[in-house]
């Protein structure tokens, strides 16, 4: 894939947060073959997001912070840790949109998250051990179970792989449309689809790129679907 050619792919972000947090989703989105393009998820984007998703091939919603409840519609928990919600009301909106005009998306992690509340869906707000806060973060945590002819399971190239775990909270009730790619041994929502061009993980693949074939499988798809994506609109 040429210079010239290569898709651009939109990684919203937290000014909040430092630039460190989002290198890895940098690093993973050039290494499969994207120009990745770091959009501030403000309020401001708001005035801004048709041109953005326009100006771009492709649509990363990153891991993060919790989401703020009173957007799927319950009372926060005690254990709820930091939340943002013009952050959670950014990513929401560019989720939106990017699925209106079938921009390909990948959700991970938080991003997962922020498809379902989009779509309708909730969220747990708590999981018992899945938060591997203090683990090195391309651990190997636990199995995954993948559905078959999900695109998940086309990068997987089989019926399960090892991921890491990096979260406390968790897909509940699905949003309108999507469908269950993955879940963990104790039932927990791994994976998620919307249509072919909409795909999420509840782990952190851009962690796992240099150790596992099908978190680098799974971003060259993306990466291929964006790719295809900017060939229809040349």
């Amino acid at each position: 894939m040429g210079a010239a050619a290569r898709p651009r792919v939109a990684i919203t972000y937290s000014p909040k947060r430092p630039d460190s947090y989002y290198e890895p989703y940098v690093r993973a989105v050039a290494g499969a073959g994207a120009e990745p393009v770091l959009v501030p998820a403000t309020p401001a984007l708001h005035l801004e997001m048709t041109r953005m998703l326009q100006g771009v091939d492709g649509l990363l919603l990153p891991g993060g912070w919790d989401m703020d409840p009173a957007l799927y519609g319950e009372p926060p928990v005690e254990v709820l840790g930091t939340t943002d919600v013009e952050l959670d009301r950014a990513e929401i909106e560019a989720a939106t949109e990017a699925m209106a005009i079938e921009l390909p998306v990948l959700g991970i992690c938080r991003g997962q998250q922020v498809l379902n509340v989009a779509l309708g869906g909730t969220l747990h707000q708590h999981v018992e051990g899945h938060d591997g806060r203090g683990q090195p973060r391309d651990r190997l945590a636990h199995p995954i179970r993948v559905e078959r002819d999900s695109e998940l399971a086309r990068a997987a190239g089989g019926a399960e792989v090892m991921v890491n775990s990096l979260h406390h909270q968790a897909v509940k009730e699905l949003g309108s449309g999507l469908q269950v790619s993955a879940t963990s041994p104790d039932g927990v929502i791994e994976g998620v689809e919307h249509r072919e061009a909409v795909v999420a993980v509840q782990c952190h693949p851009e962690e796992l790129v240099e150790k596992s074939e099908w978190a680098q499988a799974l971003l060259q798809r993306f990466v291929e679907r964006a790719s295809r994506a900017r060939q229809r609109t040349c």
